[in-house]
């Protein structure tokens, strides 16, 4: 009787320490490590658009980093370097852009990923800035070739040779942002 008494009272203490639903969090470091090493293996950073005879715009993404959850909880601000070489009729134009956006952070439960969502720009300026509105026109096009990279490709991709990740990826239901932080939660912790 006592031994099941003890049992008892052991599993009061340990069950709410199991269901306690923030398993796995993911550092603004970690995403920031990830965009600045892994993304750009994964897919082409740079691209090109134009019209033949009219204009033509090549262009590279760098240096992205993240700040999460520092204006918003929920929001996950991106920002970044476009270097650009702009050619309209004949003359060709060196500019770089810089760009902050915001994304909601989205977590696939069957890849076991975490992908930046729903991105928004939210102000760019240009260097030098007397070539600011030429850019204008260009970038709708831009923020979408960026919108459509992070759409496709996560920025945290579960390790299923660890265990808890593993765990996170079999029963994760989603996330929580935070200051400086992402957390995938689930119902087994």
């Amino acid at each position: 009787m006592k031994l099941l008494h003890k049992l008892s009272l052991l599993l009061l203490i340990i069950f709410p320490m199991t269901t306690q639903a923030s398993p796995l969090s993911i550092s603004e470091q970690e995403i920031n490590q990830y965009l600045a090493t892994r993304l750009a293996e994964k897919v082409p950073l740079q691209d090109s658009l134009g019209v033949p005879g009219l204009f033509q715009l090549d262009y590279k993404l760098s240096d992205l980093y993240t700040k999460v959850g520092q204006t918003d909880e929920k929001v996950v601000d991106i920002s970044g370097i476009i270097d650009s070489l702009l050619q309209i009729k004949g003359k060709e134009y060196q500019v770089k852009l810089n760009i902050n956006m915001d994304t909601l952070p989205f977590y696939d439960m069957e890849k076991g990923a975490l992908f930046l969502k729903n991105v928004r720009l939210k102000n760019w300026n240009a260097t030098p800035e007397k070539y600011q509105n030429e850019l204008q026109v260009f970038l709708p096009i831009i923020a979408n070739s960026l919108t459509n990279i992070l759409n496709s490709h996560p920025v945290y991709t579960l390790d299923e040779r660890k265990t808890k990740e593993s765990l996170v990826k079999k029963f994760g239901k989603h996330i929580i942002v935070e200051k400086g932080h992402i957390h995938l939660e689930t119902n087994i912790f």
